[in-house]
Order: structure tokens, then C-alpha cells, then sequence
């Protein structure tokens, strides 16, 4: 499973132009489950992210977790983190699951969060999507399980 990570002061997500989601001061989470991908592989993902140092806390920048936060969550499906992009001029996305496979595991990391999180948001998956974002910091991590 890959992830890129932001830390934003604000993100929203539209489908056909209408807004389905949005959040204020958290982490929009990228989520591109691969070939291979299983339910420890997602947990493992929610579980280092939910931990992962990326917010500013009471010892300074970037010395927070979501965990120890309220801060809000936001997760969009993004199977073009997994395109292969060393070769020729157009990518390769044959490392990325199945759209049936990486739906499954995909609901299933946005559930793994939830129950961790109260405040958890998500996209669309499969969905064309807009997404806007004012990026804090920038502040962006990529993660790999």
C-alpha cells in the first residue's frame, strides 16, 4: 500500500462539481492500494500514519500525531501512485490492485481509520474528483507498506 501524505489548513473534494467532502486543519491521506496489498498491509498503513509525527504540538513543528490531535482526516482513493514512471513517456500502472481488490481494502482502510479517528472523511472511490487544498507548511510524506 502507498500513501502520500499532506498536512492542509483546509481540503475539499467535488464530484460533478458538487462538494461531497471537505475538512479544516488536518491530513488529506492519498490512499493507492497495490497487487499484493492485504488487510495487514492497511492496517499497518492506518496504524504508522495515525502515529506518524507530521503536526505542529505543544514541543514545536512537526512533533504531533493525528493521534494525539482532533484534528480532521481526509482520504481520497489515488491508484496513480502506484504508475511506474521510469520508463518511456507514459506510465505503467500494472503494480496497482484490481479496481475489485483495491475497493475492498480501500473501504477497509478508511473503516481501520474511523475506528480510530473520529473525525475521518473520505472521497469517492473510482470517482473522477476534484480535489483543492491549501497545503500547510507544505508539509508531505510518502509511505510505503
Amino acid at each position: 500500500m502507498l500513501a502520500t501524505v499532506q498536512r492542509v489548513i483546509e481540503s475539499s473534494v467535488y464530484v460533478e462539481n458538487r462538494e461531497i467532502s471537505s475538512i479544516k486543519n488536518g491530513l488529506l491521506i492519498f490512499a493507492c492500494i497495490e497487487d499484493g496489498d492485504t488487510t495487514k498491509s492497511v492496517k499497518d498503513m492506518a496504524d504508522k500514519i495515525f502515529n506518524f509525527r507530521i503536526l505542529d504540538g505543544p514541543k514545536g513543528a512537526i512533533s504531533a500525531s493525528i493521534k494525539e490531535s482532533n484534528e480532521e482526516v481526509l482520504i481520497i482513493s489515488q491508484f496513480t501512485l502506484a504508475a511506474i514512471t521510469t520508463k518511456g513517456r507514459k506510465p505503467s500502472f500494472h503494480k496497482a490492485a484490481n479496481p475489485d481488490n483495491a475497493k475492498i481494502l480501500y473501504d477497509e482502510f478508511v473503516t481501520t481509520f474511523k475506528n480510530i479517528h473520529t473525525k475521518v472523511k473520505e472521497g469517492e472511490f473510482g470517482a473522477s474528483m476534484n480535489i483543492s487544498l491549501i497545503n500547510n507548511g507544505p508539509v508531505t510524506f510518502n509511505f510505503k507498506t
